[in-house]
């Protein structure tokens, strides 16, 4: 452990000592960081709408609007497929 790890040591303890920072922290974490399962339906829909727009930012770079009639590859002229 180094000098600067060791000092940090002592003053969070000092400070818990004073103040009772630690029991205090314990009670409001839990607070944030919720146990129930629920909270994961939540976590999930807010880390999906996060890559949502950190993919959508990132497509801008390469959107190039246009009016021009886009023919994919593997179909004949770009018509609908013909029906049997």
């Amino acid at each position: 452990m180094s000098a600067r790890e060791r000092i940090a040591g002592n003053v969070a303890n000092y400070v818990d000592e004073r103040t009772g920072a630690a029991a205090w922290m314990k009670k409001n974490l839990q607070k944030v960081f919720p146990d129930h399962w629920s909270f994961m339906l939540g976590e999930i829909a807010m880390h999906s709408f996060v890559i949502l727009l950190l993919t959508g930012t990132f497509l801008t770079f390469w959107y190039e609007p246009s009016m021009q009639t886009v023919v994919y590859e593997g179909s004949k002229d770009g018509s609908w497929p013909e029906r049997k």
